[in-house]
């Protein structure tokens, strides 16, 4: 361990995959690691749901014994991870952080739980989700909840806030999460982590519990973007049981080794820069900056249509959830949270005609996106127009998805990654936005920044 370059709690996977692979530290002493940060820092934070410590070391074991045999599987064997409660794991309870699947156990393995376990990842656990992933908070009434390592009398955000405080806190190197509103990107903003929003189509969605089918996304939180990027790789891909998924090679990542000399980054003219915190804004500033002194160039574009987007996507986004749930509201009303109850009773009533002229309004929104986009590289956008809020604070909390929804309605690619920190502490994200299906390049883009800025190196004091 004296040979290797950083501090274990909170080592990139990358760093931590060099180590393995030459054996210089073994998958079972990392994973111990882990579970020993997890039995002190899990009570402070109450981040799983569910623990597999003894599947963990097993599956630890046998990721030493296959390496020691020649049988390195890539830079994900041996390295731990954790699931959002959406995703079906065999034999593992998988609860959607809902009292009405408290007890159910799937018989099979979501398609990316699959792949990232044939990759060699072990299974630390199921971490917290706001119910049924409907909400921006991850405050469970049924599970308690889920608190901020960088300051636990604030919200992770939502829904895959398990997984972006579970990173914070260097509790495990990789979580799942889902994205239907912002929900890997605005937890790794409140978090101060990364997430990876894919295109839709990109990852399939088979075996996690949806939210609404046309907006769901599923991907990576990491520590840094090059371990979003190696994840991403293993959870790409077409497949047959998730009609929505498209025939093409991994991304990869696009490096830039001479800067970022070419490069063009769009800031939108209207709706991303309004009305934001002045710690966000000096921040953003910032990084604008910086990508300038990288050789990027800063374009302005205009997106005409970006203010009917929050108005298409929640109709379709209740529309479609309360079809999934229209059983379950006949039987077990009273079972659900009465935050998640009330966004389902008033989702009864939208009338088809709204759905279809959100659907028809989304296209267009849609092309205004691609037309914006064509003669750029990325946009660049924050991430949040506000750092992590209260609970209680509704006015705030309802802010925190106004930039990431648009790229759901649009399906494209959206980074979320460290950018800097308010006064008090509190890290602060941006979102990189790029064309359908060129990950490689928002994620490049977004790794030459970050090699360049030591954002994602902080780290919480617990």
């Amino acid at each position: 361990m004296s040979k290797l370059n950083f501090q274990l709690s909170f080592a990139a996977i990358h760093e931590l995959a060099e180590g393995i692979r030459t054996r210089e530290i073994s998958p079972v002493e990392i994973t111990e690691h882990a579970l020993h940060r997890i039995e002190r820092l899990n009570p402070k934070l109450n981040v799983f749901v569910t623990q597999t410590s003894e599947l963990a070391i097993e599956q630890a074991k046998q990721s030493e014994r296959d390496i020691m045999h020649g049988r390195y599987k890539g830079p994900l064997h041996g390295i731990p991870i954790v699931h959002k409660d959406l995703y079906y794991t065999k034999g593992i309870r998988t609860t959607a952080g809902s009292k009405i699947l408290n007890s159910f156990v799937p018989d099979y393995d979501s398609t990316v739980a699959a792949k990232l376990h044939e990759a060699g990842t072990v299974l630390l656990g199921k971490v917290q989700t706001h119910e049924f992933a409907a909400g921006l908070t991850t405050t469970s009434p049924h599970f308690g909840p889920c608190l901020n390592p960088w300051n636990t009398e604030l919200v992770t955000g939502g829904s895959s806030g398990g997984s972006a405080s579970a990173l914070a806190a260097g509790l495990t190197y990789l979580g799942t999460g889902s994205d239907t509103g912002g929900s890997i990107r605005i937890p790794a903003a409140l978090c101060g982590v990364v997430g990876m929003k894919p295109t839709y189509g990109r990852v399939s969605r088979y075996g996690i519990i949806p939210m609404a089918w046309s907006l769901d996304h599923s991907g990576p939180l990491t520590r840094c973007v090059m371990d979003a990027s190696l994840c991403l790789d293993v959870m790409s891909g077409f497949d047959p049981k998730d009609e929505s998924t498209v025939n093409l090679p991994a991304p990869g990542i696009k490096m830039y080794p001479n800067g970022l000399r070419g490069v063009r980054i769009g800031l939108p003219t209207s709706y991303y820069y309004e009305d934001l915190m002045p710690e966000v804004e000096a921040a953003m500033k910032a990084a604008i900056n910086k990508f300038r002194e990288l050789g990027a160039e800063i374009i302005e574009v205009s997106l005409p249509l970006i203010k009917h987007v929050r108005s298409a996507t929640m109709a379709i986004m209740m529309t479609e959830m309360y079809s999934y749930h229209e059983k379950w509201l006949e039987t077990e009303l009273e079972q659900y949270g009465p935050d998640v109850r009330m966004f389902l009773e008033s989702s009864r009533d939208i009338p088809a005609s709204i759905y279809l002229q959100s659907q028809r309004a989304r296209q267009l929104i849609v092309n205004d996106f691609l037309n914006a986009l064509s003669g750029i590289d990325i946009l660049l956008t924050p991430a949040t127009p506000i750092t992590a809020p209260r609970a209680d604070d509704d006015a705030s909390v309802f802010r925190l998805n106004s930039f990431t929804v648009p790229t759901n309605l649009t399906g494209l690619p959206s980074l979320s990654m460290p950018c800097g920190f308010s006064p008090s502490g509190l890290p602060i994200n941006m979102q990189l936005i790029g064309r359908p299906f060129e990950e490689a390049t928002v994620l490049g883009i977004g790794n030459t920044y970050e090699m360049n800025t030591d954002w994602h190196k902080r780290h919480p004091d617990l």
